[in-house]
């Protein structure tokens, strides 16, 4: 069992974790002003062993009641699916709590936090963007929301993909890289299908390249 202290709107909540990976871990997670969502359920906090002082800048990501489920979802999808991705493609992922505020269900889940100045080109910040989505599709994952920006930050750090409670698993697309339609309008590729259409999408967005990264 791990355990994480949650300073909470001046409360102090008490939650638990049985995954196995965290087992033993017990820390505090205290919550800061900003509001990374306007229901304020996503935010900011900095995360330290118990009784230490917290440091490490991390995002606490929070639902209640039946939103719980959504939040376990994506957990599973996160250690289940992309765990490999985690810290390149998609936010580590530091663990998920559960406990009760106010006497209603509550879950907890901390990711990493990946704000800050962007130091390369939007050139740079496309192609790193259509890479990450090659990798999410060579992982089975179909995010379905991608066209909206906010599901894809961009900091120092590189990029990231977030939010995972709706996508769809075991994808399987016509490879795993975009494939790039010529003037003459064939298909760079040569196949006769027009492909992926989340990655066709995401060419249309963020520019025609070619990453190389079909299966």
């Amino acid at each position: 069992m791990a355990t994480l202290e949650l300073m909470l709107e001046f409360k102090r909540c008490e939650l638990w974790s049985w995954d196995p990976h965290l087992r033993g871990q017990h820390q505090t997670a205290c919550l800061v002003k900003q509001r990374m969502t306007a229901d304020g359920n996503v935010r900011v906090a900095y995360l330290g062993p118990r009784d230490q002082e917290a440091e490490k800048l991390v995002v606490a990501k929070m639902a209640y009641g039946k939103d719980v489920a959504f939040l376990d979802r994506e957990y599973r999808v996160y250690m289940d699916n992309l765990r490999h991705l985690q810290g390149s493609v998609v936010p580590e992922c530091y663990g998920l709590y559960h406990g009760k505020v106010e006497g209603e269900r509550f879950g907890c889940m901390l990711l990493e936090y990946c704000r800050g100045a962007v130091t390369y080109s939007v050139e740079q910040r496309n192609d790193e963007i259509m890479l990450a989505v090659c990798k999410l599709h060579q992982a089975g994952i179909l995010h379905r929301s991608l066209d909206d920006g906010h599901h894809i930050i961009c900091s120092h750090l590189g990029v990231r993909i977030v939010d995972f409670a709706d996508v769809v698993v075991n994808h399987r697309c016509v490879g795993a890289g975009p494939l790039l339609k010529h003037p003459n309008g064939t298909w760079v590729s040569g196949s006769s299908s027009p492909g992926c259409p989340e990655l066709m999408l995401m060419e249309k967005i963020y520019g025609l390249l070619d990453h190389g990264c079909r299966r």
